[in-house]
């Protein structure tokens, strides 16, 4: 990326882990993963049919090059392939010499970081008196360029021991205090195991009920309605979520005005939508106490909820994989999506741009409800009309120094 070798991106990504618990920030182990990457040779001789055959084993995942082998010191391979620009090529792993040698830099930096956090004893973190994020974090270095699945495949099958993986890019931040561990434990209580995957909200899919309804039809929209999960987990107490509630006040403040008059604008949206509207009804059927309940017992119910500040999160089931922020099932990730016999995950690519469709079609083929469950995928919403997740965009990403040096105050 544009910023290295500087570790600011990372660091600033990690430095709002503390909004998902301390426990998440501190104690959970983390694997930064560094792909590999390829030098462009800029020699104008391109062999057709060298690039189909190479397009052609990144697509099967038969690629000869051995997943296991880390912390390479060959140099990179060169290529020829040309894309329209500087960012697109970034992101198909291949670089400059220059670009290539600030990688190599970015890694030995982000070592040390690591290694100086991993150590209590280090005189930083004494004079500092503060845990870092980066305690119990190893970095793996990938021989060759795998891409984003791939790179994330290797890393559950030779580095991930926990039942349940949070997965994170390196320029996607938390916003706002999270219930990461609630979600967690909703996973583990599901005893039907429908929920295999929570992801957490951003801008694009905040409002995903309203995004299915545009493409589907009343009766696939009446059955989805009908896969919203209200985990008991996931209503929490102490007036944390919701609209009023003290995670949206502790959110990081917006950078200008026009932020802050978007962010409003878009909570107004959020109010008038199907996401917003489906739970509002929800919540009218779950608050009609039945006709059993005496009057006193249903006043010391409505009072203990108000007290408490209790607020019921919910699960939107979801046709995409968002590569954003999201939760799995360890298994579910490693044995099921990166299965060698389905190939739902290409190799260079995402891992939502070919498994999205996958779900689409098995939906088709199955109907929703069963399609679905394949998968069983979901977007965390609190109803409050605001991202738990926001977007640094670490190809356009500069460091405070290289702001400066072109001129930006």
């Amino acid at each position: 990326i544009r910023s290295n070798p500087s570790t600011a991106l990372l660091e600033q990504t990690f430095d709002t882990f503390s909004f998902a618990g301390d426990e998440f920030a501190y104690e959970c182990p983390k694997v930064i993963v560094c792909d590999g990457c390829r030098i462009i040779e800029d020699d104008g001789n391109d062999n057709d049919e060298q690039s189909k055959d190479e397009k052609k084993q990144e697509e099967d995942g038969t690629n000869n090059s051995n997943d296991n082998n880390t912390n390479a010191a060959a140099p990179p391979p060169k290529i020829t392939r040309k894309y329209a620009n500087v960012k697109q090529t970034l992101r198909n792993g291949i670089a400059t010499t220059d670009q290539a040698k600030n990688y190599e830099e970015f890694k030995i930096r982000l070592k040390t970081l690591c290694e100086k956090a991993n150590n209590p004893s280090s005189l930083e973190n004494t004079s500092k008196n503060k845990k870092s994020p980066f305690q119990n974090t190893q970095v793996v270095e990938l021989e060759e360029r795998h891409g984003y699945g791939f790179a994330l495949r290797h890393a559950l099958h030779h580095n991930v021991t926990t039942p349940y993986v949070c997965v994170i890019q390196h320029d996607r931040t938390f916003m706002r205090p999270t219930p990461i561990t609630e979600v967690v434990h909703a996973m583990i209580n599901d005893t039907q195991q429908q929920i295999k995957y929570v992801g957490i909200n951003m801008r694009s899919n905040l409002m995903y009920h309203d995004i299915f309804s545009g493409k589907y039809g009343r009766r696939a929209v009446n059955e989805f309605r009908k896969m919203i999960l209200y985990p008991r987990e996931l209503c929490i107490g102490g007036n944390v979520y919701g609209a009023n509630g003290s995670s949206v006040q502790n959110m990081v403040a917006p950078r200008d005005e026009k932020r802050r008059r978007n962010m409003e604008a878009y909570k107004e949206s959020y109010r008038g939508s199907h996401q917003c509207i489906t739970y509002e009804e929800w919540l009218k059927k779950k608050q009609k106490y039945s006709q059993s309940s005496s009057a006193e017992e249903q006043q010391q119910q409505k009072s203990k909820s108000q007290k408490d500040g209790y607020h019921q999160l919910s699960l939107t089931p979801t046709l995409f994989w968002y590569d954003n922020t999201h939760i799995v099932n360890t298994a579910h990730y490693r044995d099921f999506i990166f299965h060698p016999q389905y190939k739902m995950v290409a190799r260079g690519g995402f891992v939502e741009d070919k498994l999205s469709p996958c779900m689409v079609r098995s939906c088709e083929r199955l109907g929703l409800k069963e399609g679905h469950g394949k998968f069983g995928c979901y977007l965390l919403d609190d109803h409050s009309g605001v991202v738990f997740t926001g977007h640094l965009d670490g190809g356009s990403f500069m460091s405070a120094k290289a702001h400066y040096s072109k001129g930006d105050k």
